[in-house]
């Protein structure tokens, strides 16, 4: 007779132990698989910015004048002129104005450079006892030379790089065609870009989506414009405030510092800070007395503090103002990425990522960190 409790045991297998807890679940990968894509990517990017900077910076370039000059396009429209049109003729405009610039100001920055030379012997006369330390410093530094070189048999290889008017003539060249490739890229920017953004929406099967994206494009477009134009009319406003002070302060070619000053002011901390190292040099370089040496950048400092504190934030308003740490941090990766051209360019890119990030509603948080 079979007992049915010994046919229970046999049908479990042997190695099983019922007092064993169960084996938790495998967890789910996806969550680390998410951040390492994530990560990958941003490193990605990072690579093809820094090493695609020759294709896009004209890119950049580009694609803000077009958010400032569209205005102009859209006004000639309406005097009767086609679009294709009025952007030949704001593109040759600002080509001509460029032309104009680097004609007035090639004479006295050329001049400026001739007498460099003259210049470091003027500094060290004045400079007196910092030049003295120097020429000690220095011949201590020749005799340390003499020594080593008195002590070692061992002979330098010196490989020979491409020589100064080489590297002048190879950036000459690559400058040239950037600007060729931006105005190129600028003129389609202004003749077709918005029959492009017209032909993107009206690929949107929902018609909720078109309406809410053709009223983000135009909002984002409305405040780029407003932003850039603003910002733009006040650096003109203090170079040109800058250039008629020095003038009137005796300063040689008050021009170029004024031209100098508005440019630099699209940087802003290092930009002016910069302005007043070069001011104080040329006034130092031009008078005598103390008085006179320290005038020049301490009117500057002046102007750009009531500007960055009171003018700016006044026009532009709460709205579309930038966080000081977003603009600084911003100063500092655009600058590594892309030289000086990525500085000049990073408040305006700041201010376009906000704007996009206010007009899209799940954004809006980063843009509130953006902002003051």
């Amino acid at each position: 007779m079979t007992d049915r409790r010994d046919e229970g045991t046999d049908a479990q297998p042997a190695d099983s132990n019922p007092a064993d807890p169960p084996a938790p679940p495998a967890g789910p990968p996806g969550n680390a698989m998410r951040v390492a894509v994530i990560g990958l990517f941003g490193l990605a990017v990072l690579y093809t910015v820094y090493f695609g900077r020759d294709v896009l910076l004209p890119i950049a370039l580009a694609l803000l004048l077009s958010f400032l000059l569209r205005p102009v396009v859209r006004a000639l429209y309406r005097l009767g002129i086609p679009e294709w049109l009025g952007a030949a003729v704001v593109v040759i405009a600002l080509s001509a104005l460029g032309l104009l610039a680097v004609y007035t100001l090639t004479s006295p920055a050329a001049q400026w450079i001739d007498r460099m030379p003259v210049v470091l012997r003027q500094i060290e006369f004045k400079l007196g006892d910092l030049r003295d330390s120097l020429d000690r410093a220095r011949e201590a530094t020749r005799e340390l030379e003499q020594i080593a070189s008195a002590a070692s048999d061992t002979r330098e290889v010196v490989v020979r790089g491409p020589t100064l008017a080489e590297q002048f003539l190879d950036r000459t060249r690559a400058f040239l065609a950037n600007v060729v490739i931006m105005q190129v890229l600028l003129y389609f920017f202004l003749a077709r870009g918005r029959a492009t953004m017209e032909a993107l929406i009206g690929t949107m099967r929902s018609i909720d989506d078109r309406v809410h994206y053709a009223m983000v494009a135009g909002t984002v477009q409305q405040n780029i414009a407003a932003y850039l134009a603003t910002v733009t009319l006040i650096n003109i406003g203090l170079g040109a405030v800058t250039a008629l002070a020095m003038w009137l302060l005796g300063m040689p070619n008050a021009g170029l510092w004024g031209t100098l000053a508005g440019v630099a002011n699209f940087i802003p901390f290092i930009g002016a800070a910069v302005m007043a190292a070069v001011l104080a040099l040329v006034s130092l370089l031009t008078f005598d007395s103390p008085g006179a040496i320290l005038l020049p950048p301490l009117v500057f400092i002046a102007f750009t503090a009531l500007e960055g504190n009171f003018i700016t934030p006044t026009i532009v308003g709460r709205r579309l103002s930038l966080n000081p740490i977003a603009v600084f941090i911003s100063i500092l990766f655009w600058g590594w990425m892309w030289g000086i051209p990525g500085a000049l360019l990073a408040v305006p890119i700041l201010a376009v990522i906000k704007i996009l990030c206010d007009a899209h509603e799940p954004m809006r948080p980063a843009g509130a960190v953006l902002g003051q």
